[in-house]
This record gives structure tokens, C-alpha cells and sequence, in this order.
């Protein structure tokens, strides 16, 4: 459906004179708008729609599964500068994929039994269940292992999420619309700052493994800036997470592992 309507949306913009780099896509496409480009921006922000910003002369577009006919219609408006209208439903009717032979699976899909074992709402619910007993949980113990810090969150913490405000915003939404969720994260940063006497905190990155990179780039960076780049061997336990001596090793640093005892303790002796 989404792969349909972009198809769609692409046929009609190269209607109304615009070109379309993209000769093969899914949902996204980008447009030659020239010296337009700059106005096509005011005109569409005007009407509460982000188009992504290329560059100087180049616009895109994307579209996703709550994308409707009418959406398709309100961008060929708005890029059509005052022409007709393409006819969606002939266009709809006529247009066929783009994506290449070669990209198509072939392979036949949803093949497990496990598909179609379950026919109620009772019997999926036991297998999630089933599934769920087979894994950690932090209402059944500690979750030791792992660089990610969503097993941290209390609940009350993850309500807020599922907030539109939070969810709903583009991670390329312009920064002049997202000031609340920048006051926040200036805010949190500035309370860790107090509560550990750093002189700057940064929330980036997101994902614990490229947490670990960033902070062993920043200990070789303060080793070296004081002359001891010899300091450059990382100690890591065998029971470590995967990710760990993996980050040493990208930022430079030499692997010397430590030996646990039976309960994945750091063996001292």
C-alpha cells in the first residue's frame, strides 16, 4: 500500500512537470524544484506540512502507512502551482511497481506453523506468554547483561512516550517546532550536570553500544591530550556483553581479557 500510493504520488508530480530522481523507490522520493525549492518550503509549512530539506534546489518526500489519497492530493497542490490536478483514481488503476525484479522476495512468507496455529485471542495471548517465560524480566529478577537502558525505566517513565508530543515527532521535524522536547533535554542535562559535577553532559548517542564508543573515545582522547597514549589497553571481563571488547577494539584500543569466577564475577586472584 505505501510502495502503491508513492508510486502514485510520483506519476503525478512528473504530470504536473516535476522531476523525479528516483527511477526505483518504496516511499520516498526526491524532487528537482530548483529556484522554487525555498518557496515550495513557506508554502507547505504554511499549510502545517514538512517537506525534507536536500538542498538548495532538491525537496523530498515521504510517505508511511498512515498516508491517505487525500494526502497525495494536498502535495500535488501544493507542487502543482495552479495546474490541474492529476486524477488519482487513473492513476491508481494504471500505475505498477517500481521496485526491481531483483529486490522481490521469492521465498514464500509467514511458512511457520506457528502463523497459523493460533485461531483466538486467548491462545495467541498463552503463546506471547509462553514465549515471555523464556526470557529475563525485571519483575522476576535482575537483568545483568546488556548495554541498553531501557530495562532501567520505571514505568511511570515510559508512560509519557506513547505521548504524540513525544511519538509523533519527526526525528527531522524542524527545531523551531520542537522546543518543548529541546527544553527537556536542556533541562535533564543541566540536573545531571548538578548531581555528578560534570561541566556538560551530552544524551547522545542513543543506543548503549554507541554509548560505550563515545565514552571510550573521550578516555583515549583525555589519555592523550595528557601525553599518555600509551594508556591505551582496555580491561574487559569474559562475561561481558559482545559489544564491549567490540568497542574497545573500534576505538583503538587493545583487548586484554579478565578471567570470572562461576558466578561472572571479576576473578581478582
Amino acid at each position: 500500500r505505501v510502495h502503491h500510493l508513492t508510486a502514485i504520488l510520483a506519476q503525478g508530480l512528473k504530470a504536473i512537470g516535476l522531476k523525479v530522481e528516483q527511477e526505483n523507490f518504496f516511499d520516498t522520493l526526491t524532487l528537482n524544484t530548483g529556484a522554487n525549492t525555498a518557496k515550495l518550503h513557506d508554502q507547505a509549512r504554511a499549510q502545517q506540512i514538512n517537506l525534507r530539506v536536500v538542498d538548495a534546489e532538491r525537496l523530498g518526500l515521504s510517505l508511511d502507512e498512515t498516508t491517505s489519497q487525500a494526502d497525495v492530493e494536498t502535495l500535488w497542490a501544493l507542487l502543482a502551482d495552479g495546474q490541474t490536478l492529476p486524477d488519482f483514481a487513473a492513476l491508481a488503476a494504471s500505475v505498477v511497481s517500481t521496485i526491481p525484479a531483483a529486490l522481490l522476495r521469492q521465498s514464500p512468507i509467514l511458512s511457520h506453523p506457528v502463523f497459523n496455529r493460533y485461531h483466538s485471542e486467548t491462545e495467541l495471548m498463552r503463546y506471547l506468554r509462553k514465549l515471555a517465560d523464556k526470557d529475563l524480566a525485571l519483575d522476576r529478577t535482575m537483568i545483568p547483561l546488556g548495554s541498553c537502558t531501557m530495562k532501567l525505566n520505571a514505568a511511570s517513565e515510559m508512560i509519557p512516550v506513547t505521548w504524540a508530543e513525544f511519538g509523533a515527532l519527526h526525528p527531522f521535524a524542524p527545531a523551531a517546532q520542537s522546543a518543548g522536547y529541546q527544553q527537556l533535554t536542556d533541562e535533564l542535562e543541566a540536573m545531571l550536570c548538578a548531581a555528578t559535577g560534570y561541566d556538560a553532559i551530552s544524551l547522545q548517542p542513543n543506543a548503549g553500544s554507541q554509548g560505550e564508543y563515545a565514552g571510550l573515545l573521550a578516555i583515549r582522547a583525555y589519555h592523550q591530550s595528557r601525553g599518555e597514549d600509551r594508556r591505551d589497553i582496555c580491561l574487559i571481563p569474559s562475561s561481558a556483553h559482545g559489544t564491549n571488547p567490540a568497542t574497545a577494539n573500534m576505538a583503538g584500543m587493545r583487548v586484554v581479557v579478565t578471567a570470572c569466577d562461576a558466578r561472572g564475577n571479576v576473578d581478582i586472584e
